[in-house]
């Protein structure tokens, strides 16, 4: 039954998607997503030319974030399948990280992930990355998991912690992306960290915050870094770039994980849920915050048909 909720809650969500920030081709975009779709698997398979992710199909975070970009693109037949096959297969593809992105509460504790090979469909493995046994005790500095803690914050009414997080991620911005642990040990910029920032600067905007306001500077050169990164070939929004000189040079393939975050970060609804921060609302409404609207909806839709439209015999 929850997993159903969820289900017409992302339709309910990408059927007001509306262009935030025009920054992307989204057709193209989403050309992109429908063109990693491997029938045999009904699923989507990462990357296009990098190794193994060219042959590999991740349950999360791709398939479970590519579900709802497709939705909210327009393709809600595709998104509507791959949906149903993590629904029936894997539990919703849930894995205590990425769906807080839904406003789906996680644990408080974030764990080093492990990848689990459930099997292969003609040359694809099927990867399902899961959380592990080892507690990351510094997550504070990893952009991504900041960001996540900071919207568990919101979705259980303490903007107040979320916009002390906020900081946080802003301190780790250089100016050119966001210089945390996982760039140190690599000398990369993440593309996809540029979304999650947007991704919650939408959030802590719609919740009312004024902190964010002083930080539209990395707002705007997120959405040109983006823009930068979007591959002509094929629509899809490459992971890396570096910066030789003070000029952005873009790197890495295309992927669906990233492409996927973008999309969710721009364009869709998704961060306008923690809106709804400062009420106080019940463990089952906290997990899933359009619930009760929808609920209302069905209700008000029976009535209807019962005065207007059902005649008994």
């Amino acid at each position: 039954m929850i997993i159903s909720v969820l289900m017409f809650v992302t339709f309910f969500v990408s059927v007001h998607a509306y262009s935030v920030y025009n920054v992307i081709d989204v057709r193209h975009a989403l050309l992109f997503l429908k063109s990693q779709y491997i029938e045999e698997a009904g699923l989507l398979r990462a990357a296009v030319r990098t190794y193994p992710d060219n042959t590999t199909i991740y349950i999360a975070n791709d398939n479970i974030l590519a579900a709802r970009a497709l939705a909210i693109l327009g393709d809600r037949d595709l998104s509507s399948r791959i949906l149903t096959k993590l629904n029936n297969e894997y539990s919703g593809g849930f894995n205590g990280r990425i769906e807080i992105l839904f406003g789906v509460d996680i644990p408080d504790v974030f764990y080093t992930p492990v990848h689990e090979e459930l099997g292969s469909v003609g040359e694809y493995r099927i990867i399902y990355e899961r959380p592990g046994n080892q507690v990351i005790e510094d997550w504070h500095e990893y952009a991504d998991l900041v960001v996540y803690r900071a919207l568990k914050q919101l979705l259980w009414g303490s903007r107040a912690q979320a916009e002390l997080l906020f900081l946080e991620l802003v301190r780790m911005w250089d100016g050119y992306g966001f210089r945390d642990k996982a760039y140190t040990a690599t000398g990369m910029y993440s593309t996809y960290k540029c979304g999650l920032f947007i991704y919650l600067y939408r959030a802590l905007d719609s919740a009312g915050s004024d902190i964010v306001k002083d930080h539209v500077n990395i707002r705007n050169k997120c959405l040109e870094i983006i823009a930068m990164a979007q591959d002509l070939e094929t629509g899809g929004i490459r992971t890396d770039y570096r910066v030789v000189n003070e000029e952005i040079i873009i790197e890495g393939d295309v992927n669906v994980e990233t492409t996927s975050i973008i999309v969710l970060a721009l364009y869709s609804d998704y961060p306008l849920v923690f809106s709804r921060s400062t009420r106080q609302v019940n463990p089952v409404a906290k997990a899933y915050p359009l619930a009760e609207p929808v609920a209302y909806l069905v209700i008000a839709l029976i009535v209807f048909i019962y005065r207007f439209i059902w005649k008994p015999v």
